[in-house]
């Protein structure tokens, strides 16, 4: 992760293989990343990590497990910088990128 940058990242549940004809967390966290590299290009660098991975359980994303334990969010949510940018039953990349927009000013 590079200082300059402004780091994005989604946190999500691991999701069933059940109805492969359903958008997926990985096909929201493309979708996220293409919007915001669109946007912002190389100012942020994005990251998608789901709960209880190998990823989680880094030093990097101890912000989200103190946030999840503490009943501050609920999956999905989306940290920016390790702030907040994001919470609740679905991801709102209009408000990702306002947020994102509110720390380059």
């Amino acid at each position: 992760m590079e200082k300059s940058k402004i780091h994005t990242v989604l946190y999500t549940v691991p999701q069933a293989a059940c109805d492969s004809e359903k958008m997926n967390w990985q096909d929201v966290a493309a979708l996220v990343q293409n919007q915001l590299t669109t946007v912002f290009q190389e100012k942020v660098s994005f990251e998608h990590i789901e709960f209880m991975s190998q990823a989680w359980f880094d030093d990097i994303h101890s912000r989200a497990q103190a946030l999840l334990e503490t009943g501050q969010v609920n999956f999905p949510f989306v940290l920016v910088n390790d702030e907040l940018a994001c919470t609740g039953e679905k991801v709102n990349i209009s408000k990702i990128r306002r947020f994102i927009q509110s720390k380059l000013q």
